[in-house]
């Protein structure tokens, strides 16, 4: 991981996890969270399946234009981009492995570089049910962009194991092991308090 956030998130992921594959959603503290905040984000599966934002911290927000909490994670990638990174996410979920991903925002010149991971959570019972996620440039200059990117394009990615070495991924768009989403979030429960 390249950034200090990146990395702070990471390891208060792994932390809460143990021994278990992914920490459970209860355990999340946005208070200890505060620093890297605005740099989160949430996605769950609706009453489609459908993976969308749940929560989305305010630079994650300013960088697209607008409030996402309830869009399609899918919306803020490029063409046929969307269709791969949703895969990740299913890989993400249905594995409980976490996945650093390399973005770039799309502009026919000065593309800005982001680092994204995404880290499953557990529901009480049953296996990981969304990602926490976070989107952190990988340059001062990217914080503040204008106008609002057009959208995500994915260089790159890596699956990571607890320490946070990262295996890359020949074919970032595999397919999930296991008999799909439907699955593995058709029981999702949706909590609500200050927990995500």
């Amino acid at each position: 991981m390249r950034h200090q956030a990146s990395m702070e998130l990471f390891d208060y992921w792994a932390k809460l996890s143990g021994d278990q594959a992914a920490p459970l959603r209860t355990q999340i503290d946005p208070v200890v969270l505060r620093r890297v905040l605005p740099h989160l984000f949430i996605i769950t599966a609706d009453e489609t399946e459908d993976l969308v934002f749940r929560l989305a911290g305010t630079r994650v927000c300013d960088l697209f234009g607008g409030e996402l909490r309830g869009m399609p994670f899918t919306k803020v990638w490029s063409g046929t981009e969307a269709a791969r990174v949703e895969d990740i996410c299913q890989r993400a979920i249905g594995e409980e492995t976490p996945f650093r991903l390399d973005v770039l925002s799309e502009e026919a010149t000065n593309q800005k570089r982001f680092e994204m991971l995404l880290l499953p959570l557990r529901p009480a019972t049953g296996s990981s049910d969304r990602l926490l996620g976070s989107l952190v440039p990988q340059s001062p200059a990217a914080v503040h962009l204008a106008p609002a990117i057009a959208g995500l394009v994915l260089e790159a990615c890596s699956s990571l194991d607890k320490t946070g070495a990262g295996t890359s991924l020949d074919n970032p768009a595999s397919p999930l092991r296991g008999s799909g989403l439907r699955r593995l979030l058709g029981l999702a429960s949706f909590g609500s308090g200050r927990t995500v």
